[in-house]
C-alpha cells in the first residue's frame, strides 16, 4: 500500500471514528448540558438533598473499595500462587463484573439474604435469631464488594503471577520470611496493578445503580439513581442534568487518573512462583462461597421457594404467556425476547462497526492512544448520563434505536480493546502475499482474514450481546414504560410482588447469556486469554 492510500485509510477511520464518537457522545452531552448555566448548576448543587447524595456517594464508594480490597486481595495472592481446581473456579469468578447483570445478581441476593431467603430459613432450623441485611447500607457495601472484589483478584493475580519465581526464591535464600517478601518484594512489584484495580472498582461503586436502587432501597441514593429519580419520578430534569454534570467531570478525572497512573510491570514475566498454603485455602473457599452462593440461589429460586419448601411452577408458566401485562406493556415473555433481538442486532452492528474502526487505524503508530483515548470517553459517560441525555436531544427517534445507540457506548471500551489487541498482533504476511497475487478486498477478507479473525469477531459479539442483555440503568431511563427490556421487566415485577415471575425470568437471563458467550466463543476452554484482553483493554 503506498503512502497517500495509507494516508487516506487513516484519515478515513479517524473522521468515521470520530463522527461515532460525536454523533453517540459529544453532541448529545453538549447539547443536553448546553441547556444549563453556571449559575444553575451551582443552585442545584447547593441544595440540602444534593449534598447529602454528593457525600453518601463518596462514602460509599471509598467503603466499598476499601472492603473489596481487603476481601479480594487474599484470593488475588491465592489465585497467583496455587494450582488446581479452585484456582480454576476462581478464574470463573472474575467474570462477573462482565457478563453477569447486576439486576440478576440482586435477584440472587433477595433470594439468599431475603427475610425468606436461604440464610434466614437456615438460621431459623439452627435456632439463631433473624438476619436483617437487605434494605440497608450493608446490603449496598455487601452487593458491591461481591460484584468488584473479583476486579481486584483478576488484575493484582495476574501481577503477582507474572513475578518470576528467581526473585522470590532470592528473598528465601536471604532468609526472608513469606511475609517479609510479600511486602517488601511482591507488593511493590504490583503496585501499579493495585492501583489500576482500585480505581475501576471505585469508579464502579461511585457509579453504582441496581445495588443501590434495590438492595439499598428508597432511603438510599447515588448519583446514578439520583438521576433517573429526578429525571423520570420527579420529573426534575434540572436537577438530573446538575447530577449527570457533576458525575460526568468526576468519573472523567478519575479515568484521566487511570490513564496517566498506569503503567506496565518493568520486569519480564517469568516462571510463576507456587506454594501450598492450608489457610490460604480455606479463606479462598468462604470467599467462593460468598461469590458463588449468589448466583446459584438466582438460578434455584427461580423454580424454588425457600420460605414456603415448594416449587413454583403454577406461577411462572404465566410467565410463558405473550399474552399482555399491564405493568410491562407487554408480555414478561415478550419483554425477554425483545432483550435478545435488539442485543443480536446491537451485537452484530458493534463487530461490524468496532472492526472497520480498528482495522483502518491499525498501521497508525498512535492507534492505541487514539483507541485508549476514545474509550477514556466512553467510559465516562455513565448509562443514567447517556440515557438522559438521549431522552432530551433524540426525543423523536425510535426508542429502539436510542437502545441499540446506548448499548454500543456502553460496550465499546472492552469490545473494542479486544477488536485492537487481535488485529494489533495479526501475521499480515497471508494478506500481503494475497495482494501480490492479484486478489481483490473482498477476497482477501473472506479467505484470508475472516479465519484469522473468526474467533475474536465471536468473542467481541459475544460480550456486546452480553452487555445490552445485562444493562439496566438505560434501559430503564430510555425504555421506560414504553418499550420495557428484559433488566426492566424484571425490575417492575419485583416493585408489583410478583416474586416467582422476576426471579424465573432473571435466571433465563443468565443462562441465556452464560450459555451464548459459551457457544459462541472460547471463554469456557481458553478463559484466561479473552479475561486478560478485558482487563488490559478496559
Amino acid at each position: 500500500m503506498n503512502g497517500k492510500k495509507r494516508f487516506t485509510n487513516r484519515l478515513f477511520s479517524i473522521i468515521f471514528a470520530g463522527l461515532f464518537i460525536a454523533a453517540l457522545i459529544v453532541f448529545p452531552l453538549a447539547k443536553a448540558f448546553g441547556t444549563f448555566s453556571g449559575k444553575e448548576l451551582l443552585n442545584a448543587l447547593s441544595k440540602p438533598s444534593i449534598s447529602k447524595i454528593l457525600q453518601f456517594t463518596l462514602f460509599q464508594s471509598l467503603l466499598s473499595t476499601a472492603l473489596s480490597f481487603l476481601i479480594g486481595l487474599p484470593a488475588a495472592y491465592f489465585f497467583a500462587r496455587s494450582r488446581g481446581i479452585l484456582t480454576r473456579i476462581l478464574n470463573y469468578i472474575t467474570f462477573i463484573p462482565f457478563f453477569l447483570p447486576s439486576i440478576s445478581m440482586v435477584v440472587g441476593f433477595l433470594v439468599l439474604y431475603g427475610k425468606q431467603g436461604i440464610i434466614n430459613n437456615l438460621a431459623r432450623v439452627l435456632g439463631f435469631s433473624q438476619i436483617n441485611i437487605l434494605y440497608s447500607f450493608g446490603a449496598i457495601i455487601l452487593g458491591h464488594v461481591f460484584y468488584n472484589s473479583p476486579i481486584l483478584v483478576r488484575v493484582v493475580g495476574d501481577s503477582l503471577k507474572s513475578i518470576p519465581k528467581e526473585f522470590i526464591e532470592a528473598t528465601k535464600i536471604d532468609g526472608a520470611s513469606g511475609i517479609k517478601s510479600f511486602f517488601k518484594l511482591e507488593l511493590p512489584l504490583v503496585m501499579p496493578s493495585i492501583v489500576t484495580s482500585l480505581i475501576l472498582i471505585f469508579s464502579y461503586c461511585f457509579t453504582s445503580f441496581a445495588v443501590v436502587l434495590i438492595l439499598g432501597g428508597s432511603q438510599f441514593a447515588t448519583l446514578e439513581v439520583a438521576i433517573y429519580m429526578y429525571f423520570r419520578l420527579l420529573a426534575r430534569p434540572d436537577i438530573a442534568l446538575a447530577l449527570a454534570i457533576v458525575q460526568f467531570l468526576f468519573i472523567f478525572a478519575y479515568g484521566l487518573a487511570l490513564f496517566f497512573i498506569e503503567k506496565r510491570t518493568k520486569f519480564k514475566a517469568g516462571e510463576s512462583y507456587h506454594f501450598r498454603s492450608a489457610p490460604l485455602k480455606t479463606y479462598t473457599v468462604f470467599y467462593l462461597l460468598f461469590e458463588g452462593l449468589p448466583v446459584i440461589a438466582a438460578i434455584a429460586g427461580s423454580v424454588y421457594n425457600f420460605a414456603t419448601h415448594s416449587f413454583t411452577f403454577d406461577r411462572i408458566k404465566h410467565v410463558f404467556s405473550f399474552s399482555r401485562w399491564e405493568m410491562l406493556n407487554t408480555s414478561p415473555i415478550g419483554a425477554f425476547v425483545r432483550s435478545i433481538v435488539v442485543s443480536l442486532i446491537t451485537a452484530l452492528f458493534g463487530v461490524v462497526l468496532f472492526f472497520f474502526i480498528t482495522w483502518k487505524l491499525r498501521e497508525s503508530r498512535y492507534s492505541s492512544l487514539f483507541i485508549r483515548l476514545l474509550s477514556l470517553i466512553s467510559v465516562s459517560i455513565t448509562p443514567a448520563i447517556l440515557a438522559l441525555s438521549y431522552s432530551i436531544i433524540y426525543g423523536t427517534i425510535p426508542v429502539v434505536i436510542k437502545l441499540i445507540f446506548a448499548y454500543l457506548v456502553i460496550a465499546f471500551p472492552v469490545a473494542i480493546g479486544l477488536m485492537h489487541s487481535r488485529i494489533s498482533s495479526l501475521d499480515k504476511t497471508p494478506l500481503e502475499a494475497s495482494m501480490i497475487d492479484g486478489a481483490n478486498a473482498l477476497q482477501r477478507f473472506w479467505y484470508i482474514l475472516l479465519p484469522l479473525m473468526k474467533q475474536t469477531f465471536l468473542s467481541t459479539f459475544a460480550i456486546i450481546f452480553a452487555i445490552s442483555m445485562g444493562e439496566f440503568a438505560a434501559s430503564l431511563i430510555i425504555g421506560g414504560e414504553k418499550f420495557p427490556t428484559a433488566t426492566v421487566a424484571i425490575y417492575r415485577l419485583i416493585s408489583a410482588r410478583y416474586v416467582s415471575e422476576a426471579r424465573f425470568i432473571s435466571a433465563l437471563l443468565i443462562v441465556a447469556v452464560f450459555t451464548f458467550i459459551g457457544l459462541t466463543t472460547k471463554i469456557f476452554v481458553y478463559p484466561s486469554k479473552v479475561n486478560d484482553n478485558i482487563h488490559n483493554n478496559i
